[in-house]
């Protein structure tokens, strides 16, 4: 009950905020830099991959943990969400008409476009599990644990390319805003230390959107390499009248 009122009251709305938006963001950093192995070639994004689904695969079985982390992130966005919904209801509640229209020009951009940005995203989120994580939505082609040339055949369309850029720019434009509002929620600013709280927020933003970014406008210029297809782990078979043969890689049948 006490974290039931905590939570129903204007500070405990902004903690809640501060607190899930702050796991959001560390997982934004992480998953930027988990993309950054496109760099580095098919097999090493792949392997990557491979690993993360491996993870703690005894406990929790493939895939297990990475689903666990997954559902996590869409709960703490959720509530990160309907949080600033409710908390946006009670500040109007609380404020008269008057003071909102005094303050209205000084807003920021970021600031206007949280109620927009917010449901966009988590709309996105999802759309991108659908088409990159369970193969659901599937625009081009898909083959699972192939996340190399999954994102290759994504990127080739243009239009794919272009949502994804501009919803990393939506991302990080509410980044912006959230990471300074943490900051404040929690009362990690003062004084003297804004200014580079306002640059954390500010660079973090501009390079986050960058990493992403780049791997999809470098994929549809054709700056990084297409994959290369993977080799049958068994050659192929060929039923004869008599006996199996199977096909060498000479074109000779053998028995």
């Amino acid at each position: 009950m006490r974290l039931l009122r905590f939570y129903r009251s204007a500070i405990g709305k902004k903690v809640v905020v501060a607190l899930s938006g702050g796991a959001l963001y560390l997982f934004l950093i992480g998953h930027m830099l988990g993309n950054m192995w496109v760099y580095g070639g098919q097999e090493d994004i792949d392997s990557y991959s491979h690993h993360l689904r491996t993870f703690m695969e005894d406990f929790f079985g493939y895939g297990g943990f990475l689903w666990i982390a997954r559902i996590g992130l869409l709960a703490a966005l959720l509530l990160h969400v309907v949080t600033i919904v409710l908390l946006v209801r009670q500040n109007r509640k609380a404020r008269p008409e008057q003071y909102r229209h005094k303050h209205r020009a000084a807003r920021t951009l970021a600031s206007m476009t949280m109620l927009i940005s917010g449901p966009l995203i988590l709309v996105y989120v999802v759309l991108h599990i659908l088409q990159f994580t369970t193969g659901t939505v599937q625009p081009t082609a898909y083959e699972e644990g192939a996340v190399y040339a999954n994102l290759w055949n994504a990127f080739q369309v243009w239009w794919i390319a272009l949502i994804y850029i501009v919803m990393m720019f939506f991302i990080c434009l509410h980044l912006y805003h959230g990471v300074w509002s943490m900051f404040q929620s929690l009362g990690i600013n003062n004084q003297d230390r804004n200014k580079m709280l306002r640059m954390i927020s500010t660079v973090s933003s501009i390079v986050i959107f960058v990493g992403f970014s780049s791997v999809p406008t470098m994929m549809w210029c054709d700056m990084l390499p297409p994959p290369t297809p993977k080799e049958s782990a068994q050659q192929p078979v060929v039923q004869g009248p008599d006996r199996l043969l199977v096909q060498s890689e000479g074109g000779h049948d053998e028995p």
